[in-house]
């Protein structure tokens, strides 16, 4: 099985079967006292990442059916690199923006050509409480972006700017995946 989004995952929530509308409503910032939603989250997301889509750059809790404001993210695709952001934000460095390719598991069988900010400064939560702040670019700032997305109740095809390919055989669909992921690989961090 590949990890691209060929295929629909009955774990996932896809926008051609979200009747509740999980997808395209915001998820609420969680408060302290809202923390014991945190861990079995994270645990669900990783499980559904690990076991059963075997990896994937990212992976937000509205994906999962769970409003909460809660994702898992790789700078490099690797699984030893996978951060959990909670209560995520950003703001562009710059005017600078980078047109590309993306996918997304909740959009299956699409690939979505859109502008992202080529520079981020981040924040967010982590397990423990903690604030973190750091500088993204590349593809570590893209797909924050586009997991940040989720948070806020849109998907890649929702954008205006989207150039979106809807692929009917699900095999081009991952050999052209196979050439955005060698293009994103220029630009890991």
């Amino acid at each position: 099985m590949t990890s691209y989004a060929v295929q629909k995952y009955k774990e996932i929530v896809t926008c051609d079967e979200d009747g509740m509308r999980m997808l395209r409503t915001p998820s609420p910032p969680l408060k302290e006292q809202e923390w014991t939603l945190v861990q079995v989250t994270v645990e669900r997301l990783l499980f559904v990442r690990n076991e059963v889509l075997k990896g994937g750059a990212g992976l937000a809790a509205p994906q999962i059916g769970l409003n909460h404001p809660i994702f898992l993210y790789t700078p490099d695709r690797t699984t030893e690199n996978l951060r959990v952001v909670i209560n995520p934000s950003f703001e562009p460095i710059g005017a600078d923006y980078v047109i590309g390719s993306e996918a997304c598991f909740s959009a299956p069988l699409r690939c979505t050509k859109l502008k992202r900010w080529r520079r981020i400064n981040v924040r967010y939560q982590t397990l423990e409480q903690k604030w973190v702040e750091d500088i993204l670019e590349g593809f570590a700032a893209k797909v924050f972006q586009h997991e940040v997305d989720h948070i806020q109740g849109k998907l890649i095809i929702d954008h205006t700017s989207a150039e979106v390919t809807i692929f009917k055989d699900p095999k081009k669909f991952a050999e052209h995946m196979k050439h955005v992921h060698l293009e994103d690989s220029k630009t890991y961090s």
